[in-house]
């Protein structure tokens, strides 16, 4: 994107002035223009843009002591609307959000347990159809993101490799999208994770951070400086048990802490749900959770985040296990390391799903991480 050209420009304040209405209430062209710093002419014509494209529209006025009382501007929340949909090893959710992430539909069903991508691909299909045939306006449909635990190529809309499944260089995008009104986007989950813990929750910003998904695997991704890296394989950190990863290595922490390996042990249970409050399960979490916290003294230690956000089916344990965790990294981890906070996700059991519909509301709407990367660049 060629910044010095007067289109990209205003595609630029557009996408300014969209984001600041969609975060702030109550605001005039006025207060668009001063807070953004831009000039009222311009201004009024991005707005009046927006008004056309119904993305916002105009309020109450605002009162005021003297000369005309300005009218509020307000973002219509419902006229674009985004499928989410959180392809996990045990169910798949859909639900289909506004501009603002609310959720007007949510339906959950069960993922088999070795599927064919055809197979995934069909339900989906059908669940997004049968929202569809309920909706007043289904032109309203920016897209669709499905996230799940996997290599993927987002630009090709291809699963690289999905090992759970044994899904190898499949064009889901492709499968997905022939069938559908839309564009569709994949995205790891982990990467999706990330995104709407920035984006519902109440992370700052400028903070830096490690994002770890305790589920069946351990992913990670870190982000900072604008830019989310989803390259990270915390799971596969040796441990030196005498234990067999899936992998085929030896002594991995996926091994003592991958919630794969405790539904191994405890096998009666459906989900890893279950397993957290399972009471025989106790010694074998605290296990996990002790070599867990010697993890992420090695994500600290090397990448120096100021949080650990720790998300996914197992943070949900009990407090006093889940505050092990922070004892034990405190314990472990150098001295030096004296600003990383550890805590859990802030969007509980839907947090799949609201990622997904993050990615989307940036992808097809808000472009809010392309923003930052220019604020970024012009630092």
């Amino acid at each position: 994107m060629r910044f010095s050209r007067p289109s990209t420009a205003r595609q630029v304040n557009r996408l300014r002035v969209l984001n600041l209405l969609s975060l702030r209430e109550n605001l005039s062209r006025a207060d668009v223009a001063r807070i953004l710093g831009l000039n009222k002419v311009s201004t009024s014509e991005i707005v009046d843009a927006l008004i056309e494209e119904k993305l916002i529209g105009e309020g109450a006025t605002k009162a005021t002591t003297t000369g005309r009382p300005p009218t509020i501007l307000e973002l219509q929340k419902e006229q674009r609307t985004i499928f989410a949909v959180d392809l996990e090893s045990t169910n798949t959710s859909v639900a289909l959000v506004n501009l603002m992430g609310e959720m007007l539909r949510y339906e959950r069903f069960p993922t088999p347990k070795q599927p064919k991508p055809e197979e995934i691909a069909a339900s989906i299909i059908q669940t997004v159809k049968k929202f569809l045939s309920r909706m007043r306006e289904p032109d309203s449909v920016a897209g669709m993101v499905t996230s799940l635990n996997a290599t993927v190529e987002t630009a090709t809309g291809t699963i690289i490799d999905a090992p759970q499944w044994g899904w190898h260089n499949v064009p889901f995008v492709f499968a997905l999208s022939k069938h559908l009104p839309f564009k569709v986007v994949i995205e790891n989950n982990t990467k999706a994770l990330i995104f709407g813990e920035r984006w519902f929750g109440n992370l700052e910003p400028t903070t830096s951070y490690y994002y770890l998904n305790w589920g069946e695997t351990l992913t990670g991704a870190f982000f900072s400086e604008g830019k989310v890296n989803v390259e990270s394989l915390l799971g596969h950190i040796p441990m030196g048990t005498n234990k067999r990863c899936r992998c085929g290595s030896i002594g991995c922490l996926e091994t003592v802490s991958g919630g794969w390996a405790l539904l191994e042990e405890f096998g009666e249970t459906t989900s890893l749900r279950q397993l957290v409050s399972l009471r025989k399960a106790k010694d074998s979490l605290q296990t996990a959770a002790n070599y867990l916290a010697k993890g992420l003294t090695y994500v600290a230690t090397i990448l120096r985040p100021e949080k650990i956000l720790i998300g996914g089916p197992l943070a949900a344990l009990p407090e006093k296990l889940f505050n092990s965790i922070t004892e034990q990294f405190e314990r472990e981890v150098s001295p030096l390391i004296t600003n990383t906070e550890i805590v859990e996700s802030a969007l509980g059991e839907q947090s799949g799903v609201l990622g997904a519909a993050s990615i989307g509301l940036d992808e097809f709407i808000f472009r809010r991480s392309l923003l930052e990367q220019i604020k970024t660049a012009f630092r």
